[in-house]
């Protein structure tokens, strides 16, 4: 994919620095499963004391799968936003 009148390449260069995540969807993915962790532990502990023990782990469960598919929501669309391959690599 050369040009024809310069011959340099078309394809926008990738640099390491292009490829970095921002630092908000780090932070997030740290401080998220933080939070959630700490907030399914009080919420099922002390909020909900009247759940059976079957109820309180029904509710972390779903709550984990909704935190998972945010965090794939998340990083999906920073992967596709980023989104380079080649035959080459």
């Amino acid at each position: 994919m050369a040009d024809t009148v310069t011959g340099s390449s078309t394809m926008a260069t990738h640099t390491r620095e292009n490829r970095l995540p921002s630092r908000g969807r780090v932070v997030a993915s740290i401080l998220g499963p933080v939070a959630w962790l700490s907030f399914t532990l009080l919420y099922v502990g002390f909020w909900a004391p009247s759940f059976t023990l079957f109820q309180s782990v029904i509710v972390i469960l779903v709550s984990a799968i909704i935190l998972a598919g945010l965090m794939g929501a998340l990083w999906a669309s920073w992967g596709m936003r980023r989104h380079y391959w080649s035959w080459d690599e």
